[in-house]
């Protein structure tokens, strides 16, 4: 086996990704329903090479490395409507993600971005392996976790006919049909994968596999909690299925990520960390007020982890959606992010606080919903390296927020939930709580938080300080999701205003997506 082969099949293949991906920020993708124009087979040529790199360039899909690709949707989007970070330049613009007004080209960013980044090795591997091979069920579960993220952004999404035509244009899935799609192709990669373990196969792979290093046990249980993550967006739609994929996920003879070390944390890392690019050396980025606020109160262990203290020793975040504020960046708390710190996919902690809020609802997931959530707790503080101390049993409350640049931006604490569970409480207040620490776990995946607040309404988070949405957007709610890509209206039109009749109202950011929580 000539691993030196593999490795220089992989960097080629993972840096013509690259300028694929960076070629410009609203850059479109026109062919993902038909084979892209990649190398063929024959070109590739040497044990599993040619799929092994192939696959390599699939994996930035499931959390972003290149650093614009990292700006443009982990940044301003994810970020930010997740309340993980607070950006501090509007990049000389009058339309702004901060302030629920982004301009017209850029919201299409995740879309042209992820679609080509799955699509075009996934044939690839498709065509040369067939699919019932170990690495086509390994792509097959990059392309759905990746259009999980792709759906949670907008809705109705590509899936299901990606590939069926000649032309390049697709239909959408609607989402109940996306949904019990990914879940069917989620279950038979599930047993594909299996069928790996402990082969000669995988081993493969480990050399450009920058997340689990070929280790396919651990990507079953990254499927598993994939699963589980899905299930939890239909707890309001439809519970019946929730509870069913959830069990399902956690009963597995191999289950979701309980472990630390099974935690998905990724390698890819072109140049330096992308969180620390963007949010250091760029200047673009603190620490948001509402991840302060609570983390203050709660004197939380985890706070000198995930952000710098000022002067002082205080630990101060910045207000969302200050709108070209004269800001004094002396006055804010950077993130605490080193320039190789492995980027979050997902954590052992969420799958915790998932399973918590599973059986807070009924649910068959191993335990009581007070033992997850503990776990949930403890897992998080061992993944950062802190000392949980009596956290567990903390009355405490989040902080009010006072704002050193600007009087008029500070508020008092929009929660009153304290980490210690309480079992006599309220269904709403145990549901927050276990929101509250799911979303302090995940720091920085702004995605999954931003999924929570809108099927659940919690975290409970201050009103953006400037809200420019000519949509409707509301303080209350927030972005609900961005509107269909431009060039989709280019390329795919048809297709794309039937995705928009999907949706039961009009293709803005404050129309709610299927499973989220209509109030």
């Amino acid at each position: 086996m000539n691993t030196k082969y593999i490795k220089s099949i992989a960097t080629l293949m993972l840096g013509a990704g690259l300028l694929f991906g960076s070629a410009g920020c609203t850059d479109k993708f026109e062919d993902f329903n038909t084979d892209p124009k990649a190398p063929t087979p024959e070109q590739m040529e040497g044990d599993f090479a040619a799929t092994a790199a192939l696959l390599n360039t699939m994996m930035p899909v499931l959390v972003l490395g290149q650093e614009n690709d990292y700006q443009m949707i982990d940044q301003m989007v994810g970020c930010e409507f997740g309340r993980m970070t607070s950006a501090k330049n509007a990049w000389g613009s009058n339309a702004y993600y901060a302030t629920y007004n982004p301009p017209v080209g850029w919201i299409g960013n995740c879309f042209d971005t992820n679609m080509p980044k799955m699509y075009t090795s996934f044939f690839q591997i498709r065509r040369m392996s067939g699919t019932e091979s170990l690495v086509y069920y390994w792509a097959n579960l990059m392309r759905i976790a990746g259009t999980l993220r792709v759906s949670d952004c907008y809705g109705p999404t590509p899936f299901s006919m990606i590939g069926t035509g000649t032309e390049y244009k697709v239909e959408y899935d609607d989402m109940p049909d996306l949904f019990n799609a990914m879940f069917a192709e989620l279950d038979e990669t599930i047993a594909g994968l299996k069928t790996g373990i402990g082969g000669s196969g995988a081993e493969v792979f480990g050399d450009v596999d920058f997340i689990y290093g070929g280790d396919i046990t651990k990507w079953v249980k990254y499927a598993n909690t994939v699963k589980l993550r899905l299930a939890m967006r239909l707890v309001n739609v439809n519970p019946t299925l929730a509870k069913q994929k959830a069990e399902e996920a956690v009963s597995d003879n191999i289950g979701v990520i309980t472990e630390v070390t099974d935690g998905a944390w990724s390698t890819f890392l072109p140049g330096t960390n992308s969180f620390r690019k963007v949010n250091i050396t760029w200047n673009e980025g603190r620490i948001s007020a509402d991840l302060t606020s609570y983390m203050n109160g709660y004197s939380d262990p985890r706070l000198p982890v995930y952000a710098n203290a000022l002067e002082d020793g205080t630990y101060v975040g910045l207000r969302s959606g200050i709108y070209h504020a004269d800001l004094n960046n002396n006055n804010y708390s950077t993130p605490n992010v080193q320039e190789q710190s492995p980027l979050l996919s997902i954590s052992a902690s969420e799958a915790w606080f998932s399973r918590a809020e599973g059986a807070l609802r009924g649910w068959s997931m191993g335990g009581t919903a007070k033992e997850l959530y503990e776990m949930g707790i403890e897992t998080s503080m061992k993944e950062r390296g802190a000392a949980i101390g009596d956290y567990l049993s903390s009355t405490a409350k989040p902080a009010n927020y006072t704002d050193p640049n600007d009087g008029s931006n500070s508020m008092n604490a929009v929660s009153t939930v304290c980490p210690a569970y309480d079992e006599s409480a309220s269904f709403e207040t145990n549901l927050e709580r276990i929101i509250v620490q799911k979303w302090i776990g995940n720091y920085p995946n702004g995605w999954e938080s931003w999924a929570d607040f809108r099927r659940t309404g919690y975290p409970k988070w201050f009103p953006v300080v400037s809200n420019l949405s000519t949509d409707g957007v509301t303080d209350a709610r927030g972005m609900r999701r961005l509107p269909f890509p431009q060039s989709e209206f280019n390329t795919n039109e048809t297709n794309v205003k039937a995705a928009v009749q999907m949706l039961g109202g009009p293709d803005n950011s404050a129309t709610d997506l299927w499973w989220a929580l209509k109030n």
